[in-house]
């Protein structure tokens, strides 16, 4: 029964951490697990589970609270136990995720959003545990008048919980703001200094069923956090410091900001934990003041080497200042025209062009210089500092199995190589003995992706290995080494076994 009264618990305290500020217990003591882990635990964990991994952690998070309220449940069974110890082992997942979170995730929420929903879901616990039947059992029939003291003793921890849910409600520095234009709501730059002009797309890639789109939707753009819950900004509080190794530093509000001149940039991001032929990549229209106009203002010291790039939770990563310095490195506040979402960064993020996507500082709170190389989170977990774009090609039509008439089968997909862009794509139908040009679509931008097509003609049915290899601008072409993503991106051509069967 004890597992019983943990979920009753576990299901208020969700519904509590609905209100706004709050952050659902179980979350902050999974995001406190994500800090301590080290590199060598964590990063085989991603690479193996991919969008699982913090799924996985949830449940697993979810497991240990139930089990911990089942053994709860079964020692208040036993009359020969101390009240006083029963009370303790069923605050114990309570307690932890507090005194945890607080030490280890702090700057990811305030003590207080946790210890009003905590209290809530130890209030819920022990008071469901002290009213079912098989909580109060005393046993022997010598020891029944154990069973009103159990109770009581249950009823008091619940006492105790509501009051610490009250305080923590009360006292609390506040809890977070409503965000002010923090919904995907359309927008336009107040001062657009270059447009960026889409042109129209080929009728013939479009035409091409289940072909990745030029510009991906904004509900469909990858993401990928290494915080469990999203940092909610109070806009009119928010503040974007630019500070350390300049001889004028400042800080600017999001009003500020928007009325600053601004540039739309057409712009691929990509994972660097992306697999050959993975899905973590995605094109948008991103609209932003270009970081270098903010650099300008402060006045970088000459001694300057690095720029460090933290976000509201703390996460920090850092670009050298000559890449900051880049006139298609952006501090972004739209996305395909909309406000930024808060998924992507709101109230603002960095682009980075030709790297990496954990480079591209979401929900960005200070930019500082420094005099000195800097490692960010994923760095001091053994990633790539520099961070750059492997070429890659990914195959997107058509599926495994294929319905053939005799006529041509058309094999297409995209292609990224960061700011060098693509200049050929190849296609080899037979397993990689020999290789034809693909048709490559004209480029959507600079920083984009390119979309390729290639028509073929099985010389029979059964089952053909194909490949596609990308060539960069620069003539370099993709490497046929396969690797997997740690540390510095993944290679290899992207494969596909087509079965193609009469039809």
């Amino acid at each position: 029964m004890g597992g019983l009264a943990m979920f009753f618990a576990l299901d208020v305290a969700f519904l509590v951490s609905l209100l706004p500020g709050l952050v659902f217990a179980p979350l902050a003591l999974g995001q406190a697990i994500i800090e301590v882990l080290p590199g060598w635990i964590s990063i085989p964990l991603i690479d193996l589970l991919q969008h699982w991994a913090q799924r996985l952690l949830v449940a697993g998070v979810l497991l240990l609270y139930l089990i911990g309220g089942a053994a709860t449940g079964l020692v208040t069974l036993d009359a020969r136990r101390r009240d006083l110890a029963i009370v303790g082992l069923g605050a114990v997942p309570w307690l932890l995720t507090v005194v945890l979170g607080q030490l280890f995730a702090g700057a990811h929420f305030e003590t207080s959003s946790v210890l009003v929903d905590a209290g809530a879901g130890a209030l819920t616990f022990f008071a469901a545990l002290a009213l079912m039947p098989s909580a109060t059992r005393s046993g022997p029939a010598e020891d029944t008048a154990a069973s009103p003291s159990r109770r009581r003793a249950l009823l008091g921890a619940a006492a105790l919980a509501a009051l610490a849910a009250g305080g923590g409600l009360a006292f609390g520095p506040r809890l977070r703001g409503v965000r002010a234009a923090g919904e995907n709501v359309r927008q336009v730059a107040r001062r657009l200094r270059s447009a960026e002009t889409v042109a129209a797309p080929d009728a013939r890639f479009e035409a091409i069923a289940n072909l990745t789109t030029r510009i991906t939707p904004t509900a469909d753009h990858y993401v990928v956090d290494t915080t469990l819950f999203k940092p909610e900004v109070d806009i009119a509080r928010w503040q974007l410091e630019i500070k350390g190794s300049v001889e004028q530093p400042f800080s600017l509000g999001y009003e500020e900001l928007l009325d600053l001149e601004a540039v739309e940039q057409l712009h691929t991001l990509e994972c660097i934990s992306n697999t050959v032929g993975g899905d973590l990549i995605s094109t948008a229209l991103w609209t932003g003041v270009p970081l270098r106009d903010l650099l300008a203002r402060a006045k970088p010291r000459p001694s300057t080497f690095d720029v460090i790039l933290r976000s509201v939770d703390d996460y920090t990563d850092s670009i050298p200042l000559a890449k900051a310095m880049e006139s298609r490195t952006l501090v972004a506040y739209l996305m395909n025209g909309s406000t930024l979402p808060v998924d992507h960064g709101f109230p603002a993020r960095v682009l980075v062009p030709n790297i990496y996507g954990m480079k591209n500082v979401k929900w960005l709170r200070s930019i500082e210089l420094v005099d000195s190389d800097y490692l960010g989170y994923w760095q001091q977990r053994g990633w790539s500092d520099s961070a750059i774009v492997n070429t890659n090609t990914r195959i997107d039509v058509p599926s495994h199995n294929v319905r053939w008439s005799g006529g041509e089968v058309t094999v297409a997909g995209i292609a990224f190589a960061g700011s060098r862009g693509v200049s050929r794509i190849e296609v080899s139908t037979d397993g990689g003995r020999s290789w034809a040009d693909a048709e490559l679509e004209p480029a959507l931008g600079e920083l984009t992706w390119r979309r390729w097509a290639f028509r073929w003609t099985p010389p029979a049915v059964g089952v053909h290995r194909i490949l596609a290899r990308a060539t960069d601008g620069t003539g370099q072409l993709e490497t046929s080494v396969r690797r997997d993503p740690f540390p510095v991106g993944a290679t290899g051509y992207d494969t596909a076994d087509l079965a193609v069967t009469r039809g």
